[in-house]
């Protein structure tokens, strides 16, 4: 035998499911991926797929971070002396310093603080990309 329902007590159920449903707010698309910069720009950048190392080119600092517009690793060849300001770097990567006559590369933090350098020997290192605010590669 069906369930009766008086009619004041299925107005209430609509009306409360109603409320919750206005209530809620407009559902928030996730936040656009952003690409990986510097600022100034590099001499060049490559797309590499996951699992291939960085090749660095004699003469550069390199280094690989995940670009998530593109699901590939960026390697920024930065050449050129200066201080490279980075934005959007929030994840792990590689560091290699192809440089001659000895020339270290540096990071540094958000308060100019220095997090590590890498001598000129075309090691290939590990590095955590999130603290680094810039790069003076010489």
């Amino acid at each position: 035998m069906p369930t009766k329902r008086s009619l004041p007590g299925v107005l209430g159920a609509v009306t409360l499911a109603l409320a919750s449903v206005l209530t809620a707010g407009p559902v928030q698309a996730a936040p656009a991926a952003v690409a990986p910069t510097s600022s100034p720009a590099p001499a060049r950048t490559e797309l590499l797929p996951p699992g291939a190392g960085v090749s660095c080119s004699p003469g550069n600092f390199c280094a690989s971070v995940w670009d998530p517009t593109v699901n590939r690793f960026r390697v920024f060849y930065f050449y050129n002396c200066t201080r490279y300001r980075l934005s959007d770097w929030g994840d792990w990567g590689e560091a290699k310093n192809s440089q001659s006559g000895g020339a270290v590369a540096t990071v540094y933090g958000s308060g100019g603080n220095v997090i590590r350098t890498f001598p000129a020997d075309n090691g290939v290192y590990a590095v955590n990309w999130a603290p680094v605010y810039s790069i003076r590669n010489c």
